[in-house]
């Protein structure tokens, strides 16, 4: 996994999925800037070879897991195993809660 740090207060989603493929920021779209987001970061994902299922969270689920964090705000992280492998924040605060995983193979 290469680990990226998100540029802006948004855009945490386009880190994780970076992380996770082994890509540059710039080579992952900004899913976040549309509607369709979720559409968007499903079909790139699937296209990358690296297919994703939303679940609940457990201790044998990897991926990128979202919830809330110490700033109050909505986020992603990327967990393997249930434990958080890498937080594209600069502060690498994590999550204070983890209500669901977008499920993956974790490549790279």
């Amino acid at each position: 996994m290469r680990k990226i740090t998100q540029t802006r207060d948004d855009n945490c989603l386009q880190a994780a999925v970076a992380s996770i493929l082994g890509l540059t920021l710039e080579d992952v779209p900004d899913f976040g800037q549309h509607d369709d987001w979720e559409i968007r970061f499903m079909d790139f994902m699937e296209l990358h070879g690296e297919p994703v299922v939303m679940t609940p969270y457990g201790s044998a689920v990897s991926g990128i897991a979202c919830g809330r964090t110490v700033r109050q705000t909505k986020h992603m992280v990327v967990v393997k195993d249930g434990r958080i492998v890498w937080d594209p924040h600069p502060s690498r605060a994590g999550l204070l809660n983890i209500t669901h995983v977008y499920a993956t193979g974790l490549a790279g």
